[in-house]
């Protein structure tokens, strides 16, 4: 009975290995590693709502989706205003990385929802996009890594841990305020 208990995966903490091994029943063989890049920057964010709304949280699934719009939005709003030209010369919206934009909103979610072991898989597979965009001369390292401090940041700012509330406390003569969160 133990060894069976033992082998239950508690699913709150491995949402990203969920994630992953449904991707990979991706058919790699027939895919270009850009192509595969491609693919995963959209299965890591949608494989992350399935598996919210599988668990039923549907509030983790509705900040999912507000950090994946805000840090896709704000990336697509700097692509169309920087300027900067492509690695290969073919165009010039190559600031940041949309690809690793998506793959990393979906990581820092999980990262933010449900703390860095359930996230690594995601980061993971999140930097393997990078990794795609960057060798197919679309973007530089530096691109997917501004993409990656996007989402976190929008992460940050738009998902509650599970299981944490906040709290406001009034220190000394009520000029101070502190929030923080409570796991």
């Amino acid at each position: 009975m133990n060894a069976i208990k033992a082998l239950k995966l508690p699913l709150r903490r491995h949402a990203g290995t969920v994630t992953l091994l449904a991707l990979a029943c991706l058919d790699t063989q027939a895919m270009s590693e850009r192509r595969v890049g491609d693919h995963l920057s959209l299965a890591l964010p949608i494989g992350t709502l399935a598996v919210e709304a599988w668990r039923g949280d549907w509030d983790g699934a509705w900040q999912l989706t507000q950090t994946f719009a805000l840090t896709t939005g704000v990336a697509e709003l700097l692509k169309k205003t920087t300027g900067v030209t492509r690695p290969d010369g073919k165009g010039d919206n190559s600031f940041p990385s949309g690809h690793a934009a998506r793959a990393f909103s979906a990581a820092s979610y999980v990262h933010v929802r449900h703390g860095i072991e359930a996230a690594w898989p995601l980061y993971l597979a999140a930097t393997y996009v990078g990794h795609t965009r960057v060798q197919a001369k679309r973007h530089r390292w530096s691109e997917v890594a501004v993409s990656a401090g996007l989402a976190y940041g929008m992460a940050r700012w738009r998902v509650e841990p599970l299981g944490a509330k906040a709290q406001v406390a009034v220190l000394g003569d009520g000029v101070f305020v502190s929030l923080h969160w409570q796991p």
